[in-house]
C-alpha cells in the first residue's frame, strides 16, 4: 500500500513539472507562416545603391523553429570578416511586421518587413543609412 502511495505521489511530481514545460511550449510564437523558408536576394540597397549590381548574392532561410542561416557570396555589406564569402546562423523572432535578429544577444537587430506573396521586404536605418532588401522565395 505504501509503494503505492509512494507512486502515487511520484506520477503527481512528474506531473506537476510537466504542465509548466507544457504550457510554454504551447504559448511559444512560432513566426509568420509566409516569412518560413528560403530567399534569395534579389535587390540590396543601402544609401541609394544596389549592392546587388555589383555582383553580391545573399540567401536567407527561416525555419519554422525560430532559426535563421544565411550564405554570402562577393560581400559588400560586411556580413563576412574576413570575407567575400560566408555563412552563419542564429535565432530569430518575428511579428506580423517585424523581425529581431538574435533576440537578447549584444548584436540583436530589429527590421521591419513584410512578405507579398513570394516576395519579402526588408528595411531599416542602420547608423544613419537607409537599408532596403528584397527577396524571392526559392
Amino acid at each position: 500500500m505504501n509503494m503505492l502511495r509512494s507512486l502515487r505521489r511520484s506520477v503527481l511530481i512528474v506531473f506537476a513539472a510537466l504542465v509548466p514545460v507544457v504550457i510554454a511550449c504551447d504559448s511559444a510564437t512560432e513566426p509568420p507562416p509566409g516569412l518560413v523558408g528560403t530567399w534569395n536576394a534579389t535587390s540590396l540597397v543601402v544609401g541609394g545603391v544596389d549592392l546587388m549590381d555589383d555582383g553580391m548574392t545573399l540567401r536567407f532561410t527561416f525555419s519554422a523553429n525560430g532559426e535563421y542561416s544565411y550564405t554570402v557570396a562577393n560581400d559588400f555589406l560586411d556580413f563576412c570578416d574576413p570575407g567575400p564569402n560566408c555563412s552563419d546562423s542564429g535565432d530569430f523572432t518575428a511579428t506580423s511586421s517585424q523581425i529581431t535578429f538574435d533576440p537578447g544577444e549584444d548584436f540583436e537587430e530589429t527590421f521591419s518587413y513584410t512578405v507579398t506573396g513570394s516576395t519579402l521586404s526588408i528595411s531599416a536605418v542602420i547608423d544613419g543609412f537607409n537599408f532596403a532588401f528584397t527577396f524571392e522565395k526559392q
